[in-house]
């Protein structure tokens, strides 16, 4: 665990329950306060509600109801949320990565090594 991994806040976006729970545990593990969400309107009422907002937010491109890009959309037109760096991690490459750039600090393919995943973490933060 870093130094300061115990006092910051990952929002972990995967509407597959088993994925978010491996990465939710992993993120735990590591001393991360973790917040949950199936997909972004759920997550986005997490951000919005929730006093310590998140310091990083890892999500998937592909969910119900609202997916990543539309929630990035969202959170970077929201002024007290858009500086949050977003790690996009999906198995779902985006065509337009260029686009992508705008909204995502950084850009993840499934299946990722978890150390990749941390040291991108880590260096957003």
């Amino acid at each position: 665990m870093n130094g300061t991994a115990g006092t910051r806040t990952i929002l972990v976006l995967e509407d597959n329950g088993d994925v978010r729970a491996l990465y939710s545990e992993l993120l735990r593990s590591e001393g991360y306060r973790v917040l949950e969400a199936s997909n972004g309107s759920v997550g986005m009422g997490l951000l919005l509600n929730d006093a310590a907002v998140g310091d990083v937010i890892l999500t998937d491109l592909r969910m119900p109801l609202m997916d990543g890009l539309e929630f990035a959309e969202t959170l970077k037109a929201n002024e007290r949320l858009s500086a949050i760096p977003i790690v996009l991690l999906s198995a779902t490459p985006m065509a337009n990565s260029w686009y992508a750039r705008k909204y995502f600090s950084a850009l993840l393919i499934k299946p990722c090594p978890l150390n990749l995943l941390l040291s991108t973490i880590e260096a957003l933060l």
